[in-house]
């Protein structure tokens, strides 16, 4: 089962990820003075036993998001901002590389479907989709740990 921990970890996620989709959709930035106080906190979060992940685990997320989007944030200005790169990062902290992996994934097909059946084709924040993501990447990666951990400990 899911610890006290990791539920008091998914619902810091859960606030702080509504309070930046809010701002995103409101003013198309995510700003820096929320992002990296939540990517610490996720990191600082992973050495608390039960939260899921290990340092490493954390550290790895946190790289795995703000290298590749930090990268299109520079090549791609008008697509991604470093607000998303941070953001992704910080997602990281708290869902480690893979649960930040199929955050993207669903971040993106649902930016791609809201943008597709929208009439408006303007500009589109990509933080509440990022944010979703990273809640049900959070969810995923502790769901698949204790699967695999069942499966090892239990299965033949």
């Amino acid at each position: 089962p899911m610890t006290s921990v990791f539920w008091l970890k998914a619902g810091i996620f859960a606030l702080w990820g509504t309070l930046l989709a809010a701002i995103d959709l409101k003013t198309f930035r995510l700003p820096h003075a929320l992002t990296l106080p939540l990517g610490v906190t996720g990191f600082l979060l992973s050495f608390v036993p039960g939260n899921g992940l290990t340092p490493g685990e954390s550290f790895l997320g946190i790289v795995s998001g703000l290298l590749p989007l930090g990268l299109l944030a520079w090549k791609r200005p008008a697509a991604y901002g470093f607000g998303d790169a941070v953001f992704a990062g910080a997602i990281g902290s708290f869902a480690g590389a893979a649960g930040l992996g199929l955050a993207l994934v669903l971040g993106r097909i649902g930016a791609l479907v809201f943008f597709r059946i929208r009439k408006d084709r303007g500009l589109l924040p990509f933080g509440p989709f990022l944010a979703s993501g990273g809640l049900a990447g959070l969810f995923v990666e502790e769901s698949v740990r204790h699967v695999s951990h069942y499966l090892i400990c239990y299965g033949n």
